[in-house]
This record gives structure tokens, C-alpha cells and sequence, in this order.
């Protein structure tokens, strides 16, 4: 039968990888609350209900404040850099390795405790050197939850007020990094609107771009309205030398016509004008 403190010991570790891996503020959340609850669990044997009951309240605590952070979209973790798998890979290998090495014979807690504790402490490493206050406060509540554990396995069971002191360390650990973090983000992105606000009012207030604007405006109007002129006069010009060629079309049949049909008709009045191509019934007898 499996004992209750190597599952609790899975949980622990299953929910330090999930931490340290997720970007996403609220999944860390959850990471972190499965860890932090199952860690007092991974004894032998099992503290006292109050002492489990503080543990868990604390957790649910911490978990919700840094919850309430994460509501920020702009609140993220930075993450691993080498996955979620890679971290699993290690804290496994740590695990293995807090199994076979016992630093105190014979160990006074489980065996779990110290792998546990060892697998904790090394995914905490990464994160404690890097810039994100976030992944930093990850970092810090994982190698608290390390410690207790090992030292659970190293001294024995835990004290009811160690685990009351513990409970309360951990709330103030990821409540200050959910603050940190929150405020952090929230700076930025007013920082980030001030900026953008900058840049257009500097653009507004660029000299000479409203009078460069307005000249160009002017200078599309001018060369709009002078290719109307030009589509208008191109008309006109055209229609007046499909006049001009009627004309001479009508003075050259004229000129050409022969005397006997020139004699037939009578000359037109002084003073009228006869349409040319058109000749002119004679008058009647």
C-alpha cells in the first residue's frame, strides 16, 4: 500500500514544476497551492488536524493574493527557458537523488521528506538569480517548502507552532512578490501610455507640420481644379475644330459646284446668309 506522505511528496514536486514553468500568473497560482498544501502532509507520522488545518488556510491565502494579481494580463511570469519537461527531467533527478543519499542515519522522517525537499530546493535555484519578481517569489516560497521538508526528515515531526510559523511566512512571501509584481506591471504600463501619449503630441507639435500640411492640401486643390480647366478646354478646343473643318468641308463643295447648277439658283439676298450644304428652294413664277 502507498503511503500517504510519497503521494503528497509527488504532489509537492508536480506542483513546484508547474510553477516554475507556467508564464501564465494564475496557473503559478495553482502550482503553487498544490504545493504548499501538500507539504505538510509528507510526514510520518501525520501532524495534528490544527497544525494541517493552518497549513492549508495559509496556502489558500497566498494562493488568492497572488490570484488576485495575476488578473493583470500584464502580470506574467517570465517562465523556463527550458520547459516544462527539462524541469520535470531535473526535479526527478533530484528526487533520485535525495532517495539513495542519506545525509542522517538513520533518518527520522520519511525518506520522501528529503527527496522532496531536494527536488524543491533545486527548482527553486533558477529562479532566485533571475530579474522577474514574480519567478523570484516562486522561487523564494519553494525553497521555504524545501527546507521544511528536510527538515522534517532530518528532525522529525514538525511543531504546531512551526507549522503556524511556516503557514504565515509563506502568505508573506507570496502576497509581498503578488504586490511587487502587480505594481511592477501596472508601472509599466503607465509608463507605456505616457510614451505613446509623448510621441503624438510631439508629432502634433512638430514645427512646421501644420503649415506643410496645409500647403500640400492647398497644392492638391490648385492641381485638382487646374485639370478640370485643362479637361474643359480640351472640349472646347476640340468641338471648335470639328466646327472649323465643317465649315471648310461646306466652302470647298460650294466653290466646286458646277455653273450650270450655280445658275439655277439664285443668289441669296444681301445681308443672309445661306447655309452652306444646303441649297435654297427658287422662288415660284
Amino acid at each position: 500500500m502507498i503511503e500517504p506522505a510519497v503521494v503528497a511528496s509527488l504532489g509537492v514536486v508536480a506542483g513546484g514544476i508547474v510553477a516554475v514553468s507556467a508564464r501564465d500568473g494564475r496557473v503559478v497560482a495553482i502550482g503553487l497551492l498544490v504545493a504548499m498544501v501538500a507539504a505538510p502532509l509528507v510526514a510520518s507520522p501525520l501532524p495534528e488536524s490544527l497544525s494541517v488545518a493552518a497549513r492549508i488556510v495559509g496556502a489558500v491565502l497566498a494562493a488568492y493574493l497572488l490570484w488576485a494579481s495575476a488578473r493583470d494580463s500584464r502580470n506574467r511570469s517570465a517562465g523556463s527557458a527550458i520547459g516544462w519537461a527539462a524541469e520535470g527531467a531535473i526535479a526527478t533527478a533530484a528526487f533520485t537523488v535525495g532517495l539513495s543519499v542519506s545525509v542522517v542515519e538513520p533518518l527520522p522522517g520519511p525518506a520522501v521528506a528529503q527527496a522532496g525537499g531536494v527536488a524543491l530546493i533545486v527548482l527553486a535555484m533558477v529562479p532566485l538569480v533571475g530579474r522577474d519578481v514574480l519567478r523570484l517569489g516562486v522561487g523564494v516560497t519553494l525553497l521555504v517548502l524545501g527546507c521544511s521538508l528536510l527538515t522534517s526528515a532530518w528532525l522529525g515531526s514538525t511543531p504546531p507552532l512551526a507549522h503556524m510559523a511556516i503557514a504565515v511566512l509563506l502568505v508573506g512571501i507570496v502576497g509581498s512578490a503578488s504586490v511587487l509584481a502587480g505594481t511592477k506591471a501596472k508601472a509599466a504600463g503607465i509608463a507605456a501610455g505616457r510614451a505613446a501619449a509623448t510621441g503624438i503630441e510631439s508629432h502634433a507639435s512638430a514645427p512646421g507640420s501644420f503649415a506643410s500640411g496645409t500647403r500640400a492640401a492647398a497644392a492638391t486643390v490648385r492641381a485638382r481644379a487646374s485639370r478640370s480647366r485643362e479637361r474643359s478646354k480640351g472640349a472646347s478646343d476640340q468641338t471648335s475644330v470639328w466646327a472649323q473643318s465643317e465649315e471648310a468641308t461646306a466652302d470647298t463643295v460650294s466653290a466646286e459646284a458646277s455653273p450650270a447648277v450655280a445658275s439655277a439658283w439664285p443668289a441669296a439676298p444681301v445681308g443672309r446668309r445661306a447655309r452652306p450644304g444646303r441649297p435654297t428652294r427658287p422662288p415660284e413664277s
